[in-house]
């Protein structure tokens, strides 16, 4: 099993790790969060800002996506974490209503962008202890149900797995289906 350390020097060796200075999170960031959302930030996340705060890669930032439906993607990230005010800013996004009952199967935290900032990645907001990323391609499920064929997927077991399958794009696109 990877770890998170072995994840944050593979993104700054082959990734170009980029970290935007003084955005790290403290305890009473993280405490005020969890607060004004009701969420839990999951604990590999929790040390990704408490360490790095806002961050992007500016290479080899491509993944793959395997859908319910069996199809896969290729995708490319464009913020790996976001900002506190973009943390805060999207909360709601990700949680049952009333407006939505059938949005999201569960509550997650938005933290970061791919495709241009037109998918989201995103983690358990309930268990910090469950530490799966999941993605959601916003252009193929608008309303956020998660019941579409392209809504929300799984892309790793942990934000470590998920920093370590970041490679470049090119070498992902014979990986999936035509």
């Amino acid at each position: 099993m990877v770890t998170l350390d072995q994840a944050l020097a593979y993104l700054r060796d082959n990734c170009a790790l980029e970290v935007v200075a003084a955005t790290a999170w403290s305890v009473s960031d993280i405490r005020a969060y969890e607060a004004a959302t009701g969420l839990k930030i999951p604990d590999q996340l929790r040390t990704v800002l408490m360490q790095v705060g806002h961050c992007g890669v500016e290479s080899n930032d491509a993944f793959i996506v395997t859908h319910d439906d069996g199809s896969r993607s290729v995708h490319e990230s464009q913020i790996l974490v976001s900002s506190r005010n973009s943390f805060m800013a999207m909360h709601q996004m990700f949680m049952k209503d009333d407006s939505w009952p059938n949005q999201f199967t569960l509550p997650m935290v938005f933290f970061g962008t791919a495709d241009a900032g037109h998918s989201y990645l995103l983690m358990d907001g309930t268990n910090p202890e469950n530490g799966e990323v999941y993605f959601w391609e916003r252009a193929t499920d608008p309303f956020g149900t998660g019941d579409n064929a392209k809504g929300v997927a799984k892309v790793a077991d942990s934000l470590a797995e998920f920093f370590m399958k970041l490679t470049a794009p090119d070498k992902l696109q014979g990986a999936i289906a035509p």
